[in-house]
């Protein structure tokens, strides 16, 4: 589990000029990046906790998981989290979503992860998400779903925390087991002692990752002008990058 200064975070097969504020996220130190699982974008900062959950293949559930973890906050706070069919939690009344999921499969390993909003910005997260390309982009990449309403759990009870909603959930997985470790990891000295995580984090960090990574698509530009754009590059011409900009 962590909390991060903000961030938009984008699926692995989304387009950032279709998802993201680019200008807004430039403009308000609001850092892009995209993650190797799937699913919609999402708006992190530290009134946000993250929570992943790595697992073998035959271990993961998803639904599982989400009831677990709802039940324990609804257990501690005042408040009603339920899950969804669309693995999505959701605080009642009024059907907020207050957390998201993605999920990545591979080689017999599994990770599950979702955000949960426990003292959210709004108004900050919804212009982050809002990009005013969409409409002018046309492309097969994944399309986020966008929630009829948000919310976070200091909305329906003040005492909430990201920490204390951290130590909630690693309190009720210790009930689990007969014995259960407990590691807080600097990720800055992780970083520094490891040239492996350093070698993936500036993979994550580059250019080639964030932008490029995009499925091909058209952008209909002023003027009636038509631009095609493949792996972030405008196609023609492998030397022009398509604007981060805009």
């Amino acid at each position: 589990m962590w909390s991060n200064t903000p961030t938009v975070v984008i699926g692995r097969h989304q387009n950032p000029w279709v998802e993201v504020n680019i200008p807004f996220c430039h403009d308000n130190d609001i850092q892009l990046a995209r993650r190797h699982s799937g699913g919609g974008t999402v708006y992190h900062d530290e009134g946000n906790l993250n929570i992943s959950l790595l697992t073998t293949h035959a271990q993961h559930c998803r639904p599982k998981n989400l009831r677990f973890i709802s039940d324990a906050l609804n257990e501690k706070f005042s408040v009603s989290i339920q899950p969804n069919k669309r693995d999505d939690m959701e605080l009642q009344p009024g059907n907020r979503k207050c957390s998201g999921t993605a999920a990545r499969i591979a080689r017999g390993q599994a990770y599950h992860h979702l955000t949960l909003l426990v003292d959210a910005d709004l108004e900050t997260l919804s212009k982050s998400l809002r990009s005013p390309y969409r409409d002018q982009i046309e492309t097969n990449a994944t399309r986020s779903v966008r929630a009829p309403a948000v919310g976070f759990l200091r909305q329906d009870d003040e005492k909430c925390s990201v920490r204390e909603a951290e130590q909630t959930i690693v309190k009720a997985y210790r009930k689990l087991f007969e014995s259960c470790q407990i590691e807080e990891v600097d990720v800055h000295q992780k970083t520094q002692e490891n040239d492996e995580i350093k070698k993936i984090i500036e993979e994550l960090k580059s250019w080639k990752w964030i932008y490029g990574k995009s499925p091909k698509f058209t952008y209909h530009g002023e003027n009636h002008s038509v631009v095609e754009v493949k792996d972030g590059l405008i196609d023609g011409n492998s030397d022009q990058l398509f604007s981060t900009d805009l």
